[in-house]
């Protein structure tokens, strides 16, 4: 059998980034395989992780399902977090998500403001009930599911008499001991039993 002669073709990988300038990949730190493994071997120079939203004004609207028997519901969700993007898609799925690079103990954090606003003479987290629910899957983000029941998280945004803050500040830690699932997402459910809506505004940042 005779060898094959002339300029090989470079190997191209899943999942690797476009080729550079020179037309080859880039073999620098979190993108280095020389020997082509899959899956990759442990990045490094890893960006910081973090991710941040905008404050961004509550919609109220009429209840989901999950929410039946309340008059109005405002919701925030969070996009979904690919909270282990070193895997890279080795399995030659699709990469989704927003990357959260070394995200080990680090948390998701929930600033919400206007908690003093007033409508029609009553103050916003008056007959205010708050709750969380987690979404997520291990490996598949096309199958994202809920994965816990209503967590009430009302006395940690709502206090009484003069001890109101107008703001509050919650975190939450992704499922997972130290090392958390992949792919993750959080929603918060803000019902009222009137149709009174409120000015509340959310904003949060993963670090």
């Amino acid at each position: 059998m005779s060898n094959q002669q002339g300029p090989f073709q470079l190997r191209q990988f899943p999942g690797q980034p476009m080729p550079g300038t020179d037309g080859n990949y880039d073999t620098s730190g979190m993108f280095y395989n020389p020997a082509g493994t899959l899956p990759f071997p442990a990045p490094t120079v890893t960006p910081y992780p973090q991710w941040q939203s905008a404050r961004t004004s509550l919609h109220w609207s009429a209840p989901s399902a999950l929410d039946a028997g309340y008059a109005t519901v405002g919701y925030w969700q969070s996009p979904l977090y690919d909270l282990r993007p070193e895997i890279r898609s080795a399995d030659g799925s699709r990469s989704v998500g927003v990357p959260i690079w070394g995200a080990s103990f680090r948390k998701l954090w929930i600033q919400i403001d206007g908690l003093l606003s007033a409508s029609a003479g009553v103050v916003a987290t008056d007959n205010l009930k708050v709750v969380t629910r987690e979404y997520g899957n291990i490996f598949d983000a096309q199958q994202i599911a809920r994965i816990t029941a209503d967590s009430e998280v009302t006395a940690d945004v709502s206090s009484s008499g003069t001890n109101q803050p107008p703001s509050v500040i919650l975190n939450f830690a992704p499922p997972g001991s130290g090392m958390p699932v992949r792919y993750w997402r959080l929603e918060i459910a803000f019902q009222r039993e009137d149709r009174l809506s409120f000015p509340l505004a959310i904003s949060g940042a993963f670090y």
